[in-house]
C-alpha cells in the first residue's frame, strides 16, 4: 500500500470539490407547473431577485397580503411567484386564482426538495432570491408595505 503525501491528500480534496461542483452545475434548475399546466424552471426567473411566497386559501394574513405581491409583481423589478401549500392541480390553481383574485403566478413544485429553500412550516413564509436563484432571506408572516419598501430599498439599490 503506497502513502499519500498531506499536499496529495489535500490535491486530491480539492479535485473532489470542483468534481462535484461542476456536477452540481450541470443539473437542471427547479421546475413547477403553473395554473396552466405549463412547465416553468428556476431558470427562467434569473437576471432579477425573486420572492417565492408559500401560500394557502385558509390562511387569512396569506391572503391579506396577495394585493401587495400583486403590485409587486406589477411594478417587474422584483419577481414574484406564488405556492399554494397544500396539494393542488393546475385547474385547482386557476380556480383558486380566480376566487381569491390573486394576481401573481401560482405554481406547482415539481420536486420540492430540489428547491433552494426548504417548505415552511409556518405560513405566509417568503424566501426572496438573488438574480442567481440563490436565497438570500428568509421572510415569515404576514408581509406589509413597510416590509416590501425596505426589500426593495436592498435589493434595487444603485450599485
Amino acid at each position: 500500500m503506497r502513502r499519500v503525501s498531506r499536499r496529495g491528500l489535500e490535491m486530491k480534496r480539492i479535485c473532489w470539490l470542483i468534481v462535484a461542483t461542476l456536477l452540481g452545475a450541470c443539473s437542471p434548475a427547479p421546475s413547477f407547473t403553473d395554473a396552466r399546466g405549463q412547465s416553468v424552471s428556476l431558470s427562467d426567473f434569473a437576471g432579477k431577485p425573486l420572492l417565492v411566497n408559500y401560500f394557502a386559501p385558509w390562511c387569512a394574513p396569506c391572503l391579506r397580503e396577495m394585493p401587495l405581491l400583486a403590485a409587486l409583481h406589477q411594478e417587474g423589478q422584483i419577481g414574484v411567484l406564488a405556492i399554494n401549500y397544500d396539494p393542488a392541480s393546475p385547474t385547482e390553481l386557476a380556480a383558486l386564482a380566480r376566487q381569491h383574485q390573486i394576481a401573481v403566478p401560482l405554481m406547482i413544485p415539481v420536486d420540492e426538495r430540489r428547491l433552494p429553500f426548504p417548505r415552511p412550516t409556518v405560513l405566509p413564509t417568503s424566501y426572496l432570491l438573488d438574480g442567481h436563484g440563490k436565497l438570500q432571506e428568509t421572510l415569515v408572516g404576514e408581509l406589509d408595505p413597510q416590509k416590501l419598501a425596505s426589500i426593495k430599498a436592498r435589493l434595487l439599490k444603485p450599485e
